[in-house]
């Protein structure tokens, strides 16, 4: 190596995925100022501890523009500046553009072509100049997140039938799909399936959280269905546990309302097995229906062509309606693709060691780690 640089990073969940997992560098992680959380119309920027950057060569960032002297790269997962809710800002959307196109700003990565549409869109709506917009589209480039693949399961092993597991992992209970995971349970438990259904989730949601309905009442007859004999809710679980639940599964999955990328779509496809998942965000990317996992049509409101309810929206009949519809849909559709995989042994193995083979050819750590520190080393 030419020389070691030293950077800057964040900690979190996103980063893990999207970072070296085993870089020839010096990269520290600390924990970076949650503008958001002070006032919701910042949650475009961070800064890092002056500390901290004063001994680093470079900051990585993730989502969140830094307010820096130094220079950085910075990746996103869907769009980046982040403007939500603060549209009607022209200023402040030129401010992070600003900090985008200095020097200091050396490289822009998408974390799927997803992120890149998105970035790519809101540039051409942007006051920018054509030249400007040729400047921050020439920094932008696609860099998938990475896993260290644990040892090679064995695929052509099938769970038994006393064990034909589907799991659930994610804590935004609503709008990861879990209404319509334990949905599926009752569907399960009333056709006398072999499945049982283990829903790992702290159970969060309604007001708070963008894409669900607000009126909490409207949660209970699916929070009642998690008492079925069928269905194990574990409220946390370590990541180890995670990891060892999904390789136990039969499949898992991801009916998400909105999601960004979905890591423990990834995670599963890992350990073999395949995901049942809905068509949101970069997921149609790496699940392949029929080949790896089972893939739903996307939940979508009207006019949008992903799942975008207005904020004030989601008190209404018609909005809770809209969203019991897609639980009912994806439940019944994703039963029908489990019943189907029941009488088709031979393809569901071929998507267990395609789920494998694929997560392995998309998300090897060791290329990621290989890409990182080459770029690190072209930004100082």
């Amino acid at each position: 190596m030419d020389k070691q640089i030293k950077v800057l990073a964040p900690t979190g969940y996103p980063w893990a995925f999207n970072g070296p997992r085993r870089s020839s560098h010096k990269v520290r992680n600390r924990r970076f100022v949650p503008f958001n959380r002070v006032n919701g119309t910042l949650d475009g920027v961070t800064v890092f501890n002056p500390v901290d950057e004063m001994g680093s060569d470079l900051l990585h960032a993730f989502n969140r523009v830094p307010v820096t002297t130094k220079p950085y790269i910075i990746g996103f997962e869907s769009h980046l500046p982040r403007i939500f809710g603060i549209e009607d800002k022209p200023a402040y959307h030129h401010f992070l553009y600003k900090r985008l196109l200095s020097s200091k700003c050396r490289k822009i990565i998408a974390i799927s072509d997803y992120a890149l549409r998105n970035f790519e869109r809101d540039l051409a709506a942007s006051d920018l100049s054509p030249a400007q917009k040729a400047v921050l589209r020439a920094k932008a480039e696609v860099r998938y997140p990475n896993m260290v693949m644990s040892d090679t399961p064995d695929t052509d092993d099938l769970p038994q039938p006393d064990n034909y597991q589907i799991s659930f992992v994610g804590n935004h209970f609503a709008r990861k799909g879990g209404c319509a995971v334990a949905r599926m349970a009752e569907l399960s438990l009333k056709k006398k399936l072999p499945f049982t259904f283990t829903i790992v989730s702290s159970l969060q949601y309604g007001g708070h959280i963008w894409s669900d309905p607000t009126n909490a009442e409207f949660y209970e007859p699916y929070l009642k269905l998690l008492d079925l004999p069928n269905v194990r809710h574990i409220p946390k679980l370590e990541n180890a546990g995670v990891m060892k639940l999904l390789g136990e599964s039969y499949a898992s999955t991801l009916l998400t309302f909105s999601d960004t990328f979905g890591y423990s779509a990834i995670e599963s496809l890992a350990q073999g097995t395949p995901v049942i998942a809905s068509a949101q965000g970069a997921l149609p990317e790496f699940i392949k229906d029929g080949v790896n996992g089972v893939m739903l049509d996307p939940a979508v409101t009207e006019g949008d062509a992903d799942w975008r309810p207005h904020w004030f929206a989601r008190s209404t009949r018609a909005f809770e309606d809209l969203f019991a519809g897609n639980v009912e849909r994806f439940a019944r559709q994703g039963i029908e693709r489990l019943e189907e995989l029941l009488e088709s042994p031979d393809q569901y193995r071929a998507m267990r060691h395609q789920a494998r083979a694929g997560c392995n050819a998309q998300f090897d750590h060791e290329r990621a780690t290989e890409f990182w520190d080459d770029l690190y080393l072209k930004s100082v």
